[in-house]
Protein backbone atom coordinates (compact mmCIF):
# COMPACT_ATOMS: atom_id res chain seq x y z
CA UNK A 1 0.00 0.00 0.00
CA UNK A 2 1.58 3.29 -1.14
CA UNK A 3 3.08 5.74 1.32
CA UNK A 4 2.36 9.42 1.24
CA UNK A 5 5.59 10.79 -0.19
CA UNK A 6 7.12 13.31 -2.50
CA UNK A 7 6.28 16.42 -0.47
CA UNK A 8 7.16 17.90 2.87
CA UNK A 9 4.93 20.33 4.72
CA UNK A 10 5.73 22.20 7.88
CA UNK A 11 3.16 21.27 10.51
CA UNK A 12 1.42 24.31 11.99
CA UNK A 13 2.82 25.20 15.42
CA UNK A 14 5.10 22.13 15.31
CA UNK A 15 8.69 21.81 14.11
CA UNK A 16 8.94 18.36 12.41
CA UNK A 17 8.44 18.08 8.67
CA UNK A 18 5.60 15.86 7.59
CA UNK A 19 6.12 13.40 4.74
CA UNK A 20 3.03 13.31 2.56
CA UNK A 21 1.67 11.29 -0.13
CA UNK A 22 1.41 10.60 -3.79
CA UNK A 23 0.06 7.13 -4.45
CA UNK A 24 1.05 5.62 -7.78
CA UNK A 25 -1.89 5.13 -10.11
CA UNK A 26 -1.00 1.51 -10.77
CA UNK A 27 -2.01 -1.27 -8.41
CA UNK A 28 -3.37 -0.89 -4.89
CA UNK A 29 -6.99 -0.64 -5.97
CA UNK A 30 -8.71 -2.93 -3.54
CA UNK A 31 -10.49 -2.20 -0.30
CA UNK A 32 -9.10 1.32 -0.05
CA UNK A 33 -10.47 2.16 -3.49
CA UNK A 34 -13.77 0.59 -2.51
CA UNK A 35 -13.93 2.75 0.60
CA UNK A 36 -13.39 5.82 -1.57
CA UNK A 37 -16.04 4.71 -4.05
CA UNK A 38 -18.61 4.00 -1.33
CA UNK A 39 -18.07 7.41 0.28
CA UNK A 40 -18.22 9.06 -3.13
CA UNK A 41 -21.76 7.66 -3.39
CA UNK A 42 -22.45 8.63 0.26
CA UNK A 43 -22.99 4.95 1.09
CA UNK A 44 -21.47 4.78 4.55
CA UNK A 45 -23.02 1.37 5.25
CA UNK A 46 -21.22 -0.12 2.26
CA UNK A 47 -17.98 1.53 3.33
CA UNK A 48 -18.30 0.20 6.88
CA UNK A 49 -19.06 -3.32 5.62
CA UNK A 50 -15.64 -3.51 3.99
CA UNK A 51 -14.05 -4.30 7.35
CA UNK A 52 -15.02 -6.66 10.13
CA UNK A 53 -13.90 -4.71 13.19
CA UNK A 54 -16.09 -3.71 16.17
CA UNK A 55 -16.83 -0.09 16.98
CA UNK A 56 -13.59 1.72 17.76
CA UNK A 57 -12.76 2.80 21.27
CA UNK A 58 -8.95 2.89 21.09
CA UNK A 59 -5.94 2.96 18.77
CA UNK A 60 -5.79 -0.84 18.55
CA UNK A 61 -9.02 -0.68 16.58
CA UNK A 62 -7.48 1.68 14.02
CA UNK A 63 -4.61 -0.77 13.60
CA UNK A 64 -7.02 -3.65 12.98
CA UNK A 65 -8.95 -1.67 10.37
CA UNK A 66 -5.77 -0.58 8.58
CA UNK A 67 -4.55 -4.17 8.34
CA UNK A 68 -7.88 -5.28 6.87
CA UNK A 69 -7.55 -2.49 4.32
CA UNK A 70 -4.13 -3.74 3.28
CA UNK A 71 -1.59 -1.98 5.50
CA UNK A 72 0.93 -4.72 6.34
CA UNK A 73 2.41 -2.65 9.14
CA UNK A 74 -0.95 -1.58 10.53
CA UNK A 75 -2.10 1.97 11.22
CA UNK A 76 0.70 4.53 11.03
CA UNK A 77 -0.05 8.14 11.93
CA UNK A 78 3.60 9.17 11.68
CA UNK A 79 4.14 8.00 8.09
CA UNK A 80 0.63 7.28 6.85
CA UNK A 81 -0.16 5.20 3.80
CA UNK A 82 -3.40 5.10 1.85
CA UNK A 83 -4.84 2.38 4.11
CA UNK A 84 -4.20 4.52 7.19
CA UNK A 85 -5.96 7.47 5.56
CA UNK A 86 -8.92 5.26 4.62
CA UNK A 87 -8.95 3.94 8.19
CA UNK A 88 -9.39 7.47 9.52
CA UNK A 89 -12.19 7.99 7.00
CA UNK A 90 -14.01 4.91 8.26
CA UNK A 91 -13.57 5.84 11.92
CA UNK A 92 -15.12 9.24 11.15
CA UNK A 93 -18.16 8.04 9.19
CA UNK A 94 -18.76 4.78 11.05
CA UNK A 95 -17.86 5.56 14.65
CA UNK A 96 -17.74 9.37 14.74
CA UNK A 97 -14.55 9.24 16.79
CA UNK A 98 -12.20 11.84 15.41
CA UNK A 99 -10.76 12.10 18.91
CA UNK A 100 -9.25 8.61 18.59
CA UNK A 101 -7.10 9.73 15.66
CA UNK A 102 -3.65 11.05 16.63
CA UNK A 103 -2.23 14.35 15.41
CA UNK A 104 -4.72 16.68 13.74
CA UNK A 105 -1.99 18.50 11.81
CA UNK A 106 -0.86 15.33 10.07
CA UNK A 107 -4.30 14.86 8.55
CA UNK A 108 -4.73 18.55 7.78
CA UNK A 109 -1.54 18.32 5.75
CA UNK A 110 -2.87 15.20 4.03
CA UNK A 111 -6.14 16.89 3.14
CA UNK A 112 -4.13 19.71 1.62
CA UNK A 113 -1.70 17.91 -0.67
CA UNK A 114 -2.13 14.12 -0.65
CA UNK A 115 -3.27 12.14 -3.67
CA UNK A 116 -4.74 8.66 -3.88
CA UNK A 117 -7.79 6.62 -2.98
CA UNK A 118 -7.15 6.81 0.75
CA UNK A 119 -6.52 10.54 0.68
CA UNK A 120 -9.75 11.11 -1.24
CA UNK A 121 -11.67 8.82 1.12
CA UNK A 122 -10.40 11.00 3.96
CA UNK A 123 -11.47 14.18 2.17
CA UNK A 124 -14.93 12.79 1.51
CA UNK A 125 -15.36 11.64 5.11
CA UNK A 126 -14.24 14.94 6.62
CA UNK A 127 -16.31 17.03 4.19
CA UNK A 128 -19.38 14.85 4.74
CA UNK A 129 -19.21 15.21 8.52
CA UNK A 130 -18.51 18.93 8.44
CA UNK A 131 -21.31 19.65 5.97
CA UNK A 132 -23.78 17.74 8.13
CA UNK A 133 -22.92 19.72 11.24
CA UNK A 134 -22.42 23.06 9.46
CA UNK A 135 -25.90 24.50 10.23
CA UNK A 136 -25.09 24.22 13.94
CA UNK A 137 -21.73 25.96 13.46
CA UNK A 138 -22.75 28.81 11.20
CA UNK A 139 -24.53 31.09 13.65
CA UNK A 140 -24.09 32.91 16.94
CA UNK A 141 -23.13 30.39 19.59
CA UNK A 142 -24.11 31.64 23.02
CA UNK A 143 -26.10 28.84 24.67
CA UNK A 144 -23.82 26.78 26.91
CA UNK A 145 -25.78 23.54 26.63
CA UNK A 146 -25.94 23.82 22.85
CA UNK A 147 -22.25 24.66 22.59
CA UNK A 148 -21.31 21.75 24.85
CA UNK A 149 -23.09 19.31 22.55
CA UNK A 150 -21.63 20.98 19.46
CA UNK A 151 -18.07 20.61 20.75
CA UNK A 152 -18.69 16.94 21.49
CA UNK A 153 -20.08 16.39 18.01
CA UNK A 154 -17.21 18.28 16.35
CA UNK A 155 -14.88 15.79 18.00
CA UNK A 156 -16.63 13.09 16.01
CA UNK A 157 -16.13 14.59 12.56
CA UNK A 158 -12.70 16.27 12.72
CA UNK A 159 -9.71 13.90 12.76
CA UNK A 160 -7.27 14.45 15.60
CA UNK A 161 -9.48 16.48 17.90
CA UNK A 162 -8.54 16.90 21.54
CA UNK A 163 -9.87 14.10 23.73
CA UNK A 164 -11.49 16.59 26.09
CA UNK A 165 -13.78 17.82 23.30
CA UNK A 166 -15.31 14.36 22.92
CA UNK A 167 -15.91 13.81 26.60
CA UNK A 168 -17.89 16.95 27.27
CA UNK A 169 -16.54 16.94 30.80
CA UNK A 170 -17.11 19.87 33.11
CA UNK A 171 -13.92 19.44 35.17
CA UNK A 172 -10.68 21.08 34.08
CA UNK A 173 -8.68 19.09 31.52
CA UNK A 174 -5.39 17.50 32.54
CA UNK A 175 -2.09 19.00 31.39
CA UNK A 176 -1.88 17.01 28.16
CA UNK A 177 -5.47 17.86 27.26
CA UNK A 178 -4.95 21.54 28.03
CA UNK A 179 -1.85 21.58 25.80
CA UNK A 180 -3.96 20.13 23.00
CA UNK A 181 -6.63 22.81 23.46
CA UNK A 182 -3.93 25.48 23.58
CA UNK A 183 -2.52 24.32 20.23
CA UNK A 184 -5.97 24.74 18.72
CA UNK A 185 -6.41 28.19 20.27
CA UNK A 186 -3.14 29.20 18.59
CA UNK A 187 -4.33 28.22 15.11
CA UNK A 188 -4.77 30.87 12.42
CA UNK A 189 -8.39 31.66 13.34
CA UNK A 190 -8.06 30.92 17.04
CA UNK A 191 -8.17 33.63 19.72
CA UNK A 192 -4.70 32.71 21.03
CA UNK A 193 -3.56 30.78 24.07
CA UNK A 194 -4.33 33.75 26.34
CA UNK A 195 -8.04 33.49 25.50
CA UNK A 196 -9.98 34.44 28.63
CA UNK A 197 -12.76 31.86 28.34
CA UNK A 198 -12.73 28.74 30.45
CA UNK A 199 -14.43 25.35 30.38
CA UNK A 200 -16.63 24.65 27.39
CA UNK A 201 -16.09 28.14 25.95
CA UNK A 202 -12.33 27.56 25.77
CA UNK A 203 -12.89 24.16 24.20
CA UNK A 204 -15.36 25.61 21.71
CA UNK A 205 -12.90 28.32 20.66
CA UNK A 206 -10.26 25.66 20.06
CA UNK A 207 -12.61 23.33 18.20
CA UNK A 208 -13.83 26.14 15.92
CA UNK A 209 -10.26 27.14 15.10
CA UNK A 210 -9.55 23.53 14.15
CA UNK A 211 -12.76 23.45 12.07
CA UNK A 212 -11.57 26.44 10.04
CA UNK A 213 -8.14 24.86 9.48
CA UNK A 214 -9.84 21.69 8.23
CA UNK A 215 -12.09 23.72 5.91
CA UNK A 216 -9.07 25.52 4.46
CA UNK A 217 -7.28 22.21 3.98
CA UNK A 218 -10.24 20.77 2.07
CA UNK A 219 -10.32 23.83 -0.20
CA UNK A 220 -6.57 23.76 -0.77
CA UNK A 221 -6.71 20.03 -1.47
CA UNK A 222 -9.19 20.31 -4.32
CA UNK A 223 -6.36 20.31 -6.86
CA UNK A 224 -4.93 17.10 -5.40
CA UNK A 225 -8.32 15.36 -5.31
CA UNK A 226 -9.36 13.08 -8.14
CA UNK A 227 -11.58 14.75 -10.72
CA UNK A 228 -14.51 12.47 -9.86
CA UNK A 229 -14.30 13.57 -6.22
CA UNK A 230 -14.10 17.32 -6.79
CA UNK A 231 -17.79 18.01 -7.58
CA UNK A 232 -18.88 16.31 -4.35
CA UNK A 233 -16.30 18.22 -2.33
CA UNK A 234 -17.21 21.50 -3.99
CA UNK A 235 -20.87 21.12 -3.05
CA UNK A 236 -20.04 20.29 0.56
CA UNK A 237 -17.44 23.03 0.80
CA UNK A 238 -20.07 25.59 -0.14
CA UNK A 239 -22.02 24.61 2.96
CA UNK A 240 -18.93 24.38 5.15
CA UNK A 241 -17.46 27.71 4.13
CA UNK A 242 -20.73 29.57 4.66
CA UNK A 243 -20.84 28.14 8.17
CA UNK A 244 -17.24 29.14 8.82
CA UNK A 245 -17.97 32.71 7.81
CA UNK A 246 -21.12 32.93 9.95
CA UNK A 247 -19.80 31.24 13.10
CA UNK A 248 -19.68 33.64 16.03
CA UNK A 249 -18.79 32.40 19.47
CA UNK A 250 -20.06 34.31 22.49
CA UNK A 251 -17.48 36.73 23.90
CA UNK A 252 -16.61 35.63 27.40
CA UNK A 253 -14.59 36.83 30.34
CA UNK A 254 -12.25 34.78 32.45
CA UNK A 255 -15.14 34.10 34.83
CA UNK A 256 -17.20 32.27 32.19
Amino acid sequence: MGRWQGMSVLRPSLSPLVALVLLASTGCRSKVANVRDALLEDDTARAAALVDVPTCTDLACLDAIARQLGAKGGFDANNPDQASAATVALVLVRDRRGDLVPDADRWIAGLTVARGYGADALRLAVARGMAAIAPRVGKRLDDEAEVTKLVRDLAGVLPGTCAVYARGETQAPNKAQEMCVQRDLERKDGPGAQYAGTGVWREAAGALALWKDEARALRSGMEAADEVVRPVLEKQLGVIERASAAAELKKVSGKD
